[in-house]
């Protein structure tokens, strides 16, 4: 197995709860209006098809879009109303995988988003959803 390095300018998200669990996770820096996180395939993040397990990818996008959600407001949380994901690739065991967030409409409570969650320019899923913020 070959391990992938993270991107440049990777920052580590620190964690509480379940998202401790699976991380860690990283946040890239924003680019061409996306907001961008990443984290590395490990054993744990695998399921019994050798490939990451699904629920990992949603994990990624669910985490990723609350974010993005947040990100220019002072919202400390942020709550998933809707999450919609459809599967389009498999993962591997050491690849880097992104999630690639676009905001598509904000109002003053309720954020609307778009993901593609991506390994090697290659998509794994594709994401969509509403966040209220607190």
């Amino acid at each position: 197995m070959t391990t992938a390095a993270l991107p440049e300018g990777a920052e580590e998200i620190p964690f509480v709860g379940y998202n401790k669990y699976i991380g860690p996770m990283y946040r890239l820096p924003d680019a061409d209006g996306l907001h961008r996180f990443c984290f590395r395939v490990e054993e744990r993040h695998m399921n019994c098809a050798g490939t990451v397990h699904g629920g990992m990818l949603m994990s990624l996008a669910d985490i990723s879009m609350s974010r993005a959600a947040r990100d220019g407001t002072d919202a400390q949380n942020s709550s998933t109303v809707s999450l919609s994901c459809d599967f389009v690739g498999p993962g591997k065991l050491g690849d880097v995988i992104e999630a690639h967030v676009r905001v598509t409409r904000r109002t003053r409570t309720i954020v609307f988003l778009s993901a593609d969650i991506l390994s090697g320019g290659r998509t794994l899923l594709v994401a969509s959803g509403v966040w209220k913020i607190a």
